[in-house]
């Protein structure tokens, strides 16, 4: 005698059953990273298990199937669309991405706020520049004691005829070591101001100390006549290291500006829609930083002055090509937070 047929109903706990096992082979891994056949199955799965949950639901059935077949398509919901909205392209491609079209964009939707913070901090390195070289004994009061004190003894040090060095005395073997404890230190800098743009007074303490640094230290060594000399050496470097630490800092400003005036979100969904932005400027900051480690590991401390010069002259033009006119014309789409 043989067998009586399954009930119609096996059919559908079977595809269940095939649903939940690639659910269970899925775990953990990435949609892309599934087979062929498993990438043609799960949606075809999941159209039957929405048929069925919405069969169910309507007609009425078994409460544990109902229920069953709703965790089933909550869990193969988050693995159709998990990847949805991210970009799939690789890790270099995104940066790329980011560095060539998203970064430069940014950074003009926020023309007031970068306009703002480098008139702010030039003014005050302009104001410490002239108060200094008419009286140096101003220097102490405005900056650090102990660090002017030491860049007039290295002036005083220095042979009468010979371009002053400042702390730039290492040979041409420990460059690759001095640009990488340069890259850290500005690196970690970078971090720092970034979080000290979402407590305002302490962003502008470190952005006018910044200043002040590097107004006094020019202007100090004009009074040994060595402002060509030291100005060559900073800005060397500096033409990308001092806009790298200004717009880090914005980037922090960003996403306090959310959080002081979020709109018709809540402070923490504001922040979140203003992340993008932030990370689209701070990336590009870190990036300068590195590139400014090199040339300051490599080129800042013996290039000679027309060299020097001639760096800062390049790195500027190239800065300012890069922030007017990258990512024009191109029909990616970024996103940012509502205004």
């Amino acid at each position: 005698m043989q067998d009586p047929p399954e009930p119609p109903q096996s059919e559908d706990k079977q595809k269940l059953q095939e649903l939940r096992e690639l659910l269970a082979r899925s775990r953990g891994r990435q949609q892309r990273e599934l087979s062929e056949r498993e990438l043609r199955s799960l949606p075809q799965l999941y159209r039957f298990a929405s048929s069925l949950y919405a069969r169910l639901e309507t007609q009425g059935g078994d409460q544990g199937t109902l229920d069953q077949t709703r965790d089933l398509l909550r869990r193969a919901h988050g693995v159709l669309y998990r990847a949805a909205g991210q970009d799939q392209r690789a890790w270099y491609r995104r940066l790329l991405q980011i560095l060539a079209v998203d970064s430069p964009r940014a950074l003009r939707a926020e023309w007031r706020l970068l306009s703002f913070t480098l008139l702010m901090f030039y003014s005050v390195a302009v104001a410490a520049y002239f108060a200094v070289a008419g009286n140096l004994e101003l220097a102490f009061s405005l900056f650090h004691p102990g660090m002017v004190a030491n860049e007039i003894a290295q002036l005083e040090a220095t042979p009468v005829g010979e371009a002053f060095r400042g702390n730039f005395t290492f040979e041409h073997g420990e460059s690759s070591m001095f640009a990488a404890r340069i890259m850290a230190h500005n690196i970690g800098v970078c971090v720092m101001l970034f979080a000290a743009g979402l407590a305002l007074p302490l962003y502008i303490y470190m952005l006018t100390t910044n200043a002040l640094m590097l107004g006094v230290y020019t202007a100090v060594a004009a009074h040994w006549n060595q402002t060509a000399a030291i100005s060559s050496i900073l800005w060397c470097h500096g033409v990308l290291e001092i806009q790298a630490i200004i717009i880090s800092g914005m980037a922090g400003i960003i996403l306090l500006r959310a959080w002081i005036a979020p709109g018709p979100w809540s402070r923490a969904y504001a922040m979140k829609l203003e992340l993008p932005r932030a990370l689209h400027i701070l990336v590009p900051a870190l990036s300068m930083l590195i590139l400014a480690g090199l040339i300051e590991g490599y080129v800042s401390p013996h290039a000679p002055t027309s060299v020097r010069l001639a760096m800062a002259i390049l790195t500027g033009l190239a800065l300012l090509a890069w922030l007017f006119f990258a990512g024009r014309g191109s029909t990616t789409r970024t996103e940012h937070a509502p205004r």
